[in-house]
C-alpha cells in the first residue's frame, strides 16, 4: 500500500470515527432521518388502519316477515323487510317465497321492503309453511331463512 493510499484510508477511518461520536441529530445512536422515517411510518400505519375500519362492507343481518301466520285460500299481502349490520334498511336483497302452492321471487326496494300478494293452497292438509329465504352478497353471500305458517 502506498503513502497516498494509506493517507486516504486514514482519513476515511477518522471520518467514520467522527460520525460515530457525533450525537447531533441522533436518538440512541440512530441518525435523525431514521427517526423521522420511523415516526412517519407509524403515523401512516395508524391512518391506514383507521381508514380500513371505516370502509366496512354492508351485509344482510336480519329479516322481518309480516304477517307470520296466514289462512289457507285467502289472498294476503306479505311484507318482508331486510336490514343491514347497522340496522338500516337494505336494498337489493333477493327474497324467495316457496311452499303451499306459492312460488315467488323478488328484490327489496330502496326502503328495504318487498311486498307481494299470495294465496296459499294447503291441498287438503291441515297446516303448512311457506319458506322465506333472503339472499344478499356484501362481503360474502349471506342467506337468512324464516317461514310463514299457513293454517
Amino acid at each position: 500500500m502506498g503513502k497516498v493510499e494509506a493517507k486516504k484510508a486514514e482519513k476515511e477511518f477518522v471520518k467514520r470515527r467522527n460520525l460515530r461520536r457525533d450525537r447531533r441529530g441522533a436518538l440512541e445512536g440512530l441518525p435523525l432521518y431514521m427517526v423521522i422515517l420511523v415516526v412517519i411510518a407509524a403515523v401512516a400505519m395508524v391512518i391506514l388502519l383507521n381508514w380500513t375500519k371505516s370502509v366496512q362492507h354492508t351485509d344482510l343481518k336480519r329479516i322481518v316477515v309480516e304477517p307470520d301466520t296466514i289462512d289457507d285460500g285467502e289472498k294476503t299481502s306479505v311484507t318482508i323487510r331486510a336490514y343491514d349490520t347497522k340496522g338500516n334498511p337494505l336494498e337489493g336483497v333477493t327474497i324467495i317465497l316457496d311452499g303451499c302452492g306459492v312460488s315467488k321471487v323478488g328484490k327489496t326496494s330502496s326502503t328495504g321492503k318487498y311486498t307481494t300478494s299470495i294465496t296459499p293452497d294447503l291441498a287438503g292438509e291441515s297446516y303448512g309453511t311457506i319458506d322465506v329465504t333472503a339472499k344478499y352478497t356484501g362481503t360474502t353471500l349471506v342467506e337468512l331463512h324464516d317461514e310463514i305458517i299457513v293454517s
